[in-house]
Formats: C-alpha cells, sequence, structure tokens
C-alpha cells in the first residue's frame, strides 16, 4: 500500500505542477470515463430496481390490474 501511496503522491505533485490547460487535458479523460462508468453502473441497478419492483406489483395486483 506503501508504494501505491507513494506513487500517488508523485502523481500529484506531477499534475499540481502544470498549469491550468495542461491539468484540465490530463484530468477531463479520466473525470469523464469515471463519470460514463458510473452512469452505466446506476443504469443498470436502477432498471433492475424498476424490474423488481414491476414484478412485486404484478404479484400483488394480478395480470389484469386489479388486486386480489
Amino acid at each position: 500500500m506503501d508504494a501505491f501511496l507513494s506513487w500517488w503522491d508523485g502523481v500529484e505533485l506531477w499534475l499540481s505542477g502544470l498549469g491550468f490547460v495542461p491539468q484540465t487535458i490530463v484530468v477531463m479523460p479520466v473525470v469523464l470515463a469515471l463519470a460514463y462508468g458510473i452512469a452505466l453502473l446506476l443504469d443498470v441497478v436502477l432498471s433492475n430496481v424498476i424490474k423488481v419492483v414491476n414484478r412485486v406489483v404484478t404479484a400483488v395486483r394480478g395480470p389484469d390490474g386489479t388486486e386480489d
């Protein structure tokens, strides 16, 4: 773990030494990739939650939409 933290400190120091525009060029692809990955993960989770809720509602109300 110490090796990773040491490497991360070096990257952080290197990045903070860059100007604003180079920092933006380096950071934005990483941030956009992370945001896209998180959005995909949330989409899958929400889709599965909606499917489960629909199954529960169908089981409670029945296929014709009336409660048993």
